[in-house]
């Protein structure tokens, strides 16, 4: 039984009044360390929501597209022409080389699926003038005076002149059916390319 006049405990040192209580509370919560709020940590989908949207809204990714495809058409011009084989190599460069110019000189850090719109961008300029150039193409085939000067003019050429032995019609259809075709080989490679030059530095600067 504790006296009547007893600040503290003699066993546990608990203090008896009220004033006590409040001072040594007040001392602890001085000394406890101030925990600032929690932040979440940054996981990498906060992180990709972080990074610049690829998409026709982001000026720089549609110039830089533009650009590249412009000077890749002659590229790949050549390539058919003397190289056909490396065709599909060139055109997975061209991704690659839209992402890098993308990039430039800045540390900027882009996904793989930043890199894979970047290319897919860029091969769709590419496709958009084909189509072009496949419908002018079948305009002028359409034109009977047109037809029958091309059949004379490259009868000799051995790259067109089987195509040449076919109807006016039969050879439109042929055209339309490519459309297709091209459209996934010129949007598919170059998105594969502009993934490998996003994938690649970031392996490279994590080891």
């Amino acid at each position: 039984m504790l006296p009547a006049d007893a600040r503290f405990c003699h066993r546990c040192g608990q203090p008896q009044f009220a004033e006590d209580i409040a001072r040594i509370e007040a001392v602890e919560a001085a000394a406890a360390p101030v925990q600032g709020p929690l932040v979440p940590p940054l996981t990498s989908a906060s992180a990709d929501r972080d990074l610049p949207t690829i998409s026709f809204n982001n000026t720089r990714a549609v110039f830089t597209t533009l650009i590249v495809a412009a000077v890749s058409m002659v590229v790949l011009l050549l390539t058919a022409l003397h190289a056909a084989p490396l065709f599909p190599f060139v055109l997975c460069g061209v991704g690659y080389v839209a992402v890098r110019f993308y990039r430039g000189k800045s540390a900027e850090p882009l996904s793989t699926s930043a890199g894979a719109r970047l290319g897919w961008m860029t091969g769709l300029w590419l496709f958009i003038v084909v189509v072009i150039l496949l419908t002018l193409t079948a305009i002028s085939i359409s034109n009977p005076e047109v037809w029958k000067q091309l059949q004379e003019s490259y009868a000799k050429a051995p790259q067109v002149a089987k195509l040449l032995t076919l109807t006016q019609h039969d050879l439109l259809m042929q055209i339309l059916f490519t459309v297709p075709f091209w459209f996934l080989l010129l949007t598919l490679l170059p998105g594969l390319g502009g993934i490998l030059a996003a994938k690649f530095p970031a392996s490279r600067r994590s080891s």
